[in-house]
């Protein structure tokens, strides 16, 4: 049965579009008018959005019609109707695994088009022989800049993110990191130059090469001399998902059984050897670093574990950083199955010489980024609505009181795909809290869990949408007949 949208108010949809398009700039790119927002004034605005953006993107992205038009929705009246449209993260890399192996890119576009606004497949890819290749063309004859996994699990996720999509997701990096909450905007804050010092690649699809060359945009202005990276070379996505393979071998048993093209195979050694090398260039670049950029301003952006191993062997060799004052520091990105240290923060904060250590959460498939607070809370920006998704059933958890539960998201700010996501991780939120740090926003408990871990190394979604539902819109996504 269709749903019935609320009534029509012309004030919100200005609103909305405005949250939709470009919310930093709407908001003077204030962090602390972000998060001071009245939280029924953010739900009343993310409710019309939805139904902007459903309206907007039905017949624009193909599987998102298919899953509406399932389940005969044409309306969201309230944030819990959006339940049976967010998408299982993992239908992002639901390919056939063997179009890959096979390298048919052709067919790969044609799958990445029913999760995206834009054509991939008009893109001739006929000459291309590599993931990087193909990833490549699309990015400079498409409005694309496609977002992949490294493929931990074995099989690498494709994401339709947009050049817009990741602008703005480092400028809201930006908006929250280099402002303190509470106090007025700097217009040095927005406006000046800042050196962005990412250890690690100069470019790639996966998010240690992919946000590189957008914190120079946005920290650096443009400005090359402000972009300082570790490795002058693409992180390359064949060699990532050749790792991916090898590993998925390893645990069957059997490592004479990798699918993966001869001639990447036999890269091997190639990939090994970069890995055994990464630690010392990496602390290497970090030493430049210190020197060269003493009394400067910088933005340091990497996963915890990664700031961590840095700041430790600067450590263990005696030094430490005096970067300006305002300067950021930001990890992330999980323990990906290694647990953080106890003394992350300790060790971080001694080398680079800071108060405090920032930490993010986010994901490739999400423009916005949730920054950590003094009282170790992640705060949603108010252009994304969280739910919390029961484990067993994958219906949504009342608004109210603490839950713990899947985490799944709408960001209304998603330029080439829709952006209702259901991940696998497990979070806490309180609703009824607002949190001691001032924040008006809705926050993530510190503790996050991979629902894999808890379900003792295996993640079966359960979606609200209906299983007929979904069974028809998988069959749509993977078929290739017509």
């Amino acid at each position: 049965m269709a749903t019935a949208a609320p009534p029509k108010d012309t004030t919100l949809e200005r609103e909305a579009e405005r949250w939709m398009n470009d919310p930093y700039e709407h908001f003077g790119y204030d962090n602390t008018k972000i998060h001071s927002l009245p939280r029924e004034e953010v739900e009343a605005v993310q409710l019309t959005a939805m139904n902007l953006r459903l309206a907007e993107r039905r017949d624009q992205v193909q599987m998102l019609k298919k899953l509406a038009d399932s389940q005969n929705i044409d309306a969201i009246g309230s944030l819990e109707d959006m339940a049976p449209l967010l998408f299982p993260h993992d239908i992002y890399k639901s390919y056939p695994a063997s179009l890959l192996a096979k390298q048919k890119y052709d067919k790969l576009n044609q799958w990445l088009t029913k999760l995206t606004r834009f054509h991939p497949e008009e893109v001739d890819v006929s000459e291309c022989d590599s993931i990087d290749s193909w990833l490549t063309k699309l990015r400079d004859e498409t409005p694309l800049d496609v977002g992949a996994s490294s493929g931990s699990s074995g099989t690498c996720s494709f994401y339709p993110k947009s050049k817009r999509d990741y602008f703005l997701s480092m400028m809201g990096q930006r908006v929250q990191l280099v402002q303190k909450f509470g106090e007025p905007v700097k217009r040095s804050d927005i406006d000046d130059k800042i050196h962005a010092i990412i250890p690690l690649y100069k470019d790639g699809h996966a998010s240690m090469g992919g946000f590189g060359k957008y914190s120079c945009q946005v920290f650096g202005k443009g400005d090359p001399d402000y972009w300082h990276y570790c490795f002058d070379f693409k992180l390359s996505q064949d060699l990532m998902w050749l790792a991916a393979r090898l590993r998925a071998a390893q645990a069957k048993g059997d490592i004479s059984k990798v699918d993966v093209p001869d001639s990447l195979l036999a890269r091997r050694a190639e990939w090994e050897q970069s890995q055994k090398d990464m630690p010392a260039q990496q602390l290497a670049f970090i030493n430049r670093m210190i020197r060269e950029l003493k009394g400067e301003r910088v933005f340091v952006m990497c996963t915890s574990n990664l700031l961590y191993s840095v700041a430790k062997r600067g450590l263990e060799e005696g030094l430490t950083c005096d970067f300006a004052p305002g300067s950021v520091f930001m990890g992330g990105g999980g323990a990906k199955g290694v647990p953080l240290p106890d003394d992350l923060e300790e060790v971080v904060c001694g080398f680079f010489n800071t108060d405090r250590m920032i930490s993010s959460y986010g994901m490739t498939e999400m423009n916005s980024f949730s920054v950590q607070c003094e009282h170790d809370r992640y705060h949603m920006l108010p252009f994304v609505t969280p739910f919390l998704l029961d484990l067993e059933t994958g219906q949504p958890l009342p608004r109210k009181g603490k839950q713990t539960g899947r985490a799944s998201f709408f960001d209304m700010t998603a330029e080439s795909c829709w952006g209702g996501l259901v991940t696998g991780d497990v979070i806490t939120i309180d609703w009824d809290h607002q949190c001691e740090c001032g924040r008006t926003s809705w926050a993530i408990e510190k503790q996050i869990n991979r629902v894999s871990e808890i379900q003792g190394g295996e993640d079966k979604i359960s979606c609200a949408a209906t299983p007929q539902a979904q069974a028809d819109a998988m069959d749509f996504l993977t078929g290739f007949g017509g």
